[in-house]
């Protein structure tokens, strides 16, 4: 399969999107703003294009969170106001640390598996699940 963003070939990432063919790279898909969930075999990654608004994912039953006009995203602290979109993510341990996919991203590579938690309140538990449920590649050290 060519790659719908670069062309090359050698992509094994297909859009989800009810008739889309498209197919990506993962890096690729990530950097034109598509969403890439990781769930276990046989689905592995699904993406999905990009778009303004939160779709329910396997969380659906559970309270969502929504942030109040004066939230930050805390990495990098620019103002939330209603920017949720597939790019960011809460904790689902608080609820109150908002993130941008990359921004915690960056947080993850450092970190590893190990070492990695919510910045706001440390739990590992609920948010590593979560980051790897979002496409959030956290490296095994």
């Amino acid at each position: 399969q060519c790659c719908f963003a670069c062309g090359e070939r050698g992509a094994s990432n297909s859009c989800q999107e009810k008739g889309c063919s498209c197919s990506f790279h993962l890096p690729c898909a990530s950097e034109h703003g598509c969403v890439t969930q990781f769930f276990k075999e046989p689905r592995r990654f699904l993406t999905l294009p990009p778009s303004p608004v939160l779709t329910p994912g396997p969380s659906a039953g559970r309270r969502q969170a929504h942030p109040n006009v004066e939230t930050t995203f805390i990495i990098c602290l620019e103002p939330m106001g209603d920017k949720t979109s597939h790019n960011t993510m809460v904790c689902p341990a608080c609820k109150g640390a908002w993130f941008h996919q990359g921004c915690i991203q960056g947080q993850a590579v450092r970190a590893g598996r190990s070492c990695f938690h919510c910045p706001q309140c440390n739990n590992k538990r609920k948010f590593l699940p979560e980051t790897l449920r979002m496409g959030i590649p956290v490296p095994i050290r």
